[in-house]
């Protein structure tokens, strides 16, 4: 049965998507209904829309990968006899395809299966983190984190101050819409620097905002979940990324710091120098126990890239709770 309206038709598309990505569902319908909206907006009917971009089935299968790409920018979907051909959406084509399917012998009609799973030996999970990107990438995240935490908190409480501070004043409402548009883009940017360092899929786009009367939009910001949301996390990244950076320095320094403290007193004569009150110490390590502190270096510096790797997925769960909102 065709939907008979917007709303029917997103909760179809979201009840088709049930599983999938709670960002690539996002996308999705704010793709669905800005093009439904547009399309209503230009007097057409609405099961000739639907016709046009498809079912909630036939694009659910489109942005699950299930659908068979004919040429470009349309998608023909196998959901209902492949006939009708749904666009591309933003939020699609960035995708990577879902991982290949084997068939197993003899499986006929019960379809592909899935390879089965290869795991990494014991001496790969423990050193392969030297070399895993993602580690690198998490860690990056946190040395910057400070950097936007202080902007965006800096952005998010002057701006909210201003505003109800003017608002009664002319000045104080544009300035207020001004800030809800200012948070949402914050997310936004939010969102695809933990896509892009932390690995996670994460909205792509924003909301459908069509135009509208000034109070219309502003009620609009103000009674999105996203708004609020957003605003909490971006606000909570000063004290955030204040942790991230002083736990990756500290973990760095400490780590590095082990194994170059040999070296140093190798080209130096000592590892250092303290001028106390009773003189001057040179502190020197004993040559037998070089290599010891070497090792406690590098086991150190192991174990803080394993951390590292786990607060940047820990963070990539986190943001896309806050910055996802699946409820309309």
């Amino acid at each position: 049965m065709v939907p008979s309206d917007i709303e029917t038709y997103l909760k179809e598309l979201q009840a088709a998507l049930a599983g999938a990505d709670p960002a690539l569902v996002q996308d999705a319908l704010f793709d669905a209904e800005e093009h439904l909206q547009a399309e209503l907006a230009a007097g057409r009917v609405f099961a000739e829309i639907v016709d046009d971009y498809g079912t909630p089935a036939e694009v659910a299968a489109a942005y699950l990968g299930t659908a068979t790409v004919q040429g470009t920018g349309t998608v023909s979907a196998g959901g209902s006899g492949g006939d009708s051909v749904a666009p591309v959406a933003p939020g699609l084509s960035a995708d990577a395809p879902p991982p290949a399917v084997v068939a197993a012998p003899g499986a006929g009609a019960a379809g592909p299966v899935p390879p089965p799973p290869v795991y990494p030996s014991v001496w790969r999970q423990i050193f392969g983190v030297v070399y895993d990107p993602r580690v690198w990438t998490s860690l990056l995240y946190m040395i910057i984190s400070l950097a936007t935490g202080i902007f965006y908190f800096t952005v998010v409480v002057t701006m909210i101050s201003t505003s109800f501070g003017t608002s009664i004043l002319i000045i104080g409402l544009p300035l207020l819409l001004l800030t809800l548009g200012f948070v949402r883009g914050m997310a936004l940017f939010e969102g695809r620097l933990v896509e892009f360092l932390l690995g996670t899929r994460m909205p792509r786009r924003p909301r459908a905002d069509l135009p509208r009367p000034f109070f219309q939009r502003l009620w609009f910001w103000l009674r999105d979940g996203r708004t609020w949301a957003s605003m909490v996390y971006l606000v909570l990244m000063l004290p955030i990324g204040i942790v991230y950076f002083t736990f990756a320095v500290t973990g760095l320094a400490l780590g590095i710091g082990l194994i170059a403290l040999p070296f140093v007193q190798l080209i130096f004569g000592h590892t250092w120098i303290d001028y106390g009150i009773n003189g001057v110490h040179e502190w020197l390590l004993p040559a037998w126990g070089m290599p010891f502190v070497v090792i406690a270096g590098f086991l150190v510096l192991l174990g803080w890239l394993h951390a590292f790797r786990w607060i940047g997925r820990g963070h990539a769960a986190y943001a896309k709770a806050m910055l996802v909102r699946l409820a309309r």
